[in-house]
């Protein structure tokens, strides 16, 4: 058999063809094969503005946190500062209203600080808030006219972006003062000749702030009618935030015997009653419910009598700063006799309200 032979290649035949003539002049390359692309894309790129937006909003991104974060830092200072000038103004009112004389002061002290050491326990401990109570008084003569309180407060709260700038916190601080003036209040007696049976004598005193019965030494006496000598017109001097009560003390038949009276006091029993409490007979007769021992009117023509009331009157207790420059009419019944005719003129004076400085408001109020 014969064999068969490898056929030989077909020789390559050389054309003249783009491809080949690259192929066949490497030099070339750089002039014709790729120079012109790449500077294409370099122009092409330079002149490219898709992504200038992303690289201007980059730019920007930093002074609009550090305005958006300081806009934040503010209103966290402000909040503080609001917060902080109600915890003043509060603690400056309640100093003022219990600073009602020169030996008070340590008690309006305390009323404010009460009232800023509940504000500091709500505050984070990192603002480092302090504070100060300044308790004075301005005097006309040698009278007191007003009595003030002064509380300032500051703390500092740390910013968190404003930081960048340089401003590592804002101090927030207030101030503030409240003045509680002094009145002068007019008791003037009219119709105390009495011709009543028992004994009965009045007495002023400055309303305790529990509503509590005041103490045998915070009664002053001003009349009696088993003495035809009195003072009939005298003057006493209170802050706004206090309030003047008045008490009657009562014995039975202690002028003209006659016996045990109509709510079953026996002869020479001895009785309180108070201005401030409802009814001011609560002491004197408990069962008796409704107040049938003190009327209390802004004329004489607005008097009655005859039965008893279901509440306080109006003025039963007296704050000049309620009404300054008014005339008010007490009357008193004893309820004494053999039957209580309820007349409410067994006691009867008058109290004038004034204003020491007309200028000045009527009440314990903020000056700043």
């Amino acid at each position: 058999m014969r064999a068969h032979a490898l056929a030989r290649p077909s020789p390559i035949i050389e054309k003249d063809t783009p491809m080949l003539r690259t192929a066949r002049r490497p030099g070339k390359i750089a002039e014709h094969g790729s120079a012109r692309p790449l500077n294409g894309a370099i122009r092409s790129f330079m002149a490219d503005r898709g992504g200038s937006l992303l690289v201007w909003f980059a730019i920007a991104l930093v002074p609009l946190m550090v305005a958006v974060g300081s806009g934040l830092d503010y209103g966290r200072s402000v909040n503080l500062r609001t917060r902080m000038q109600n915890a003043t103004d509060a603690a400056a009112l309640a100093g003022a209203t219990a600073y009602t004389s020169s030996s008070t002061s340590s008690a309006a002290t305390a009323a404010a600080k009460a009232y800023m050491d509940a504000f500091v326990a709500q505050m984070p401990s990192t603002y480092g808030i302090t504070y100060t109570i300044t308790p004075s008084s301005t005097a006309s003569g040698s009278t007191y006219t007003l009595y003030n309180v002064t509380v300032t407060a500051s703390g500092a709260i740390e910013n968190t972006l404003m930081k960048i700038g340089g401003y590592k916190s804002n101090t927030v601080a207030t101030t503030s003062t409240a003045e509680n003036p002094v009145y002068t209040m007019t008791l003037t007696l009219t119709g105390t000749a009495s011709s009543a049976y028992d004994i009965d004598s009045l007495y002023y005193y400055v309303v305790p702030t529990d509503n509590s019965v005041p103490t045998s030494s915070a009664l002053t006496q001003f009349y009696t009618n088993t003495s035809s000598s009195y003072t009939k017109s005298f003057s006493v001097q209170l802050t706004a935030g206090q309030k003047l009560g008045f008490a009657m003390y009562n014995v039975t038949g202690g002028r003209t015997g006659y016996g045990s009276n109509a709510h079953g006091a026996a002869q020479g029993s001895t009785h309180w009653f108070y201005s401030h409490l409802m009814p001011p007979n609560s002491i004197a007769y408990p069962s008796v419910t409704k107040d049938c021992s003190l009327e209390v009117t802004t004329s004489t023509t607005a008097f009655t009598s005859g039965s008893c009331f279901s509440a306080l009157p109006t003025y039963s207790t007296l704050n000049c700063s309620k009404a300054p420059g008014q005339t008010i009419y007490y009357w008193w019944n004893d309820m004494g006799g053999g039957s209580d005719d309820y007349d409410y003129n067994d006691m009867t004076y008058t109290v004038v309200c004034s204003k020491n400085n007309s200028s000045e408001p009527a009440g314990v109020v903020l000056t700043n």
